[in-house]
């Protein structure tokens, strides 16, 4: 009898410690003791390696974060292209976040790019909360696709979303303001400039003008060829007619063809050698008007500037789309 006792015991344990392991592993999964893979669960520092194409050095986390995790999902992205196209980068992340209600961060190497070049940005490094699990629900690549808080949104590399950027154009200009020094040395040069003139301009217009990568580009691309100096003659003659006293500023790849299609001949037309990137950009935006062709370089110098923007007209091109949404852009051939 005691025996039978004995096996009914057991019989009971070994019954009740299925039911709990069942209840746990497949009705409440409390934990995962073993993931099937290392990108199961991964953090959210890992996921930053993935988003930045050179190697990230350690950054130092301020205090502040070290005990913070988003509640709900976030918005990234993954770098790509050069300033201009990590400019759009972290805007549409900065509108999307500002969309959704989700907690915005950007790689920390879009972070230092941008951070060299612009003061106060509001959107931390995803390092900051590197210490934190990756959200477990495959994030989706757009607004398109999302449909809760819990869920992050991963913006693809070359991510530029002008329709929602463009909502809070004056917000995205604050939000993008350019270091103190930078801005200094702009207005020094355009001085500069403008004193070699008989009298002091009233009015400066940036021209950008790109040739060297975008010539395979657009043909590659839209079987387009490069801006005709005819175009950008007739945008320096539109402003002239508006304008007294005006200064063009010529930034460029390609300068030695600007000095010779655009600027000789014209005491108003001053073509300057490159700088930095950041820096030619913020010698653009401080102009008043800008004249430009293609590519995100030349379109955020011009968003930044504000004032009137005369834009190459070229058919599908993202630019152009820029030059549709914001008000004083004229499209020109």
């Amino acid at each position: 009898m005691l025996y039978s006792n004995q096996n009914q015991l057991v019989l009971a344990i070994i019954l009740a410690s299925f039911v709990i392991y069942v209840v746990h592993v497949f009705i409440f999964p409390l934990y995962d003791a073993s993931p099937k893979s290392n990108d199961e669960y991964r953090g959210l520092l890992s996921l930053e390696k993935t988003l930045c194409k050179s190697n990230l050095k350690p950054m130092k986390v301020p205090q502040a974060w070290r005990g913070h995790c988003p509640r709900d999902g976030i918005v990234t992205v993954a770098q790509g292209g050069r300033l201009g196209n990590q400019i759009w980068e972290y805007a549409s992340v900065w509108a999307l976040a500002r969309r959704t209600g989700l907690e915005a961060y950007v790689p920390r190497c879009i972070s230092k790019s941008l951070g060299d070049a612009f003061e106060k940005l509001s959107i931390p490094p995803l390092a900051y909360v590197g210490h934190c699990p990756a959200p477990r629900e495959q994030p989706v690549s757009g607004l398109e696709a999302w449909n809760h808080t819990g869920q992050s949104i991963l913006l693809p590399r070359y991510a530029a979303l002008p329709e929602l950027v463009l909502s809070w154009t004056a917000d995205i200009r604050k939000e993008l303001s350019f270091k103190a020094s930078l801005r200094e040395r702009a207005r020094r040069v355009l001085v500069a400039v403008g004193e070699q003139l008989p009298h002091p301009p009233r009015v400066y217009v940036a021209v950008h003008v790109r040739r060297t990568d975008y010539r395979h580009y657009l043909w590659r691309t839209r079987t387009a060829t490069l801006a005709e100096p005819s175009y950008f003659h007739k945008a320096i003659a539109y402003f002239e007619r508006k304008f007294k006293s005006v200064l063009f500023v010529v930034l460029s790849d390609d300068p030695a063809w600007c000095e010779e299609r655009l600027s000789e001949g014209r005491a108003n037309v001053r073509v300057l050698s490159g700088g930095a990137a950041a820096e030619d950009l913020a010698l653009m935006a401080a102009c008043n008007h800008s004249i430009i062709d293609y590519g995100t370089f030349g379109v955020w110098g011009a968003i930044l500037a504000g004032g009137e923007t005369v834009l190459y007209n070229i058919s599908r091109h993202s630019s152009v789309r820029v030059g549709q949404l914001l008000p004083h852009w004229r499209i020109m051939s």
